[in-house]
C-alpha cells in the first residue's frame, strides 16, 4: 500500500516537474491556461498526498507552490523559477528516499 502511495507520487512530482520546465521553455506566446491549468491540477493532486505534519513534506509543498506561482507571473519571475526549480527535484529525492526507507524496514511483530 505505502510502495503503491511512493510510485503515485513519484510520478506526479516528474510530471509536475518535467511540465512545469517545458511551461517554462516554451516561450509566453506560446503558453496555454490549459498547461497552466494542469500544472495547478498536479499541484492540488500532490498536496493531497503530502502529510501536513513533517516538515519536509510542508516545504516541499511551499516550493511546489513558489515554483508553479512563478510561472504565473511571466518573465519578472523567470529567475524565481530557475532557482526553484532543482529545488523541488532534490527535496523530492529526499522525501521519496526517506519513505522508501519506511518500506524496506522489516516489520516487527510486538
Amino acid at each position: 500500500m505505502r510502495q503503491a502511495w511512493i510510485n503515485a507520487l513519484r510520478d506526479l512530482l516528474s510530471e509536475l516537474c518535467s511540465s512545469a520546465h517545458h511551461y517554462f521553455v516554451a516561450g509566453y506566446e506560446d503558453r496555454t491556461d490549459d498547461e497552466y491549468q494542469r500544472l495547478t491540477h498536479l499541484e492540488t493532486k500532490i498536496q493531497l498526498m503530502l502529510n501536513a505534519k513533517e516538515d519536509d513534506h510542508i516545504q516541499l509543498e511551499k516550493l511546489i507552490r513558489e515554483m508553479v506561482s512563478s510561472l504565473q507571473r511571466g518573465k519578472v519571475a523567470d529567475a524565481a523559477f530557475v532557482e526553484v526549480h532543482p529545488k523541488v527535484i532534490t527535496l523530492s529525492r529526499q522525501v521519496l528516499k526517506r519513505e522508501w526507507n519506511v518500506v524496506k524496514e522489516p516489520i516487527t511483530v510486538a
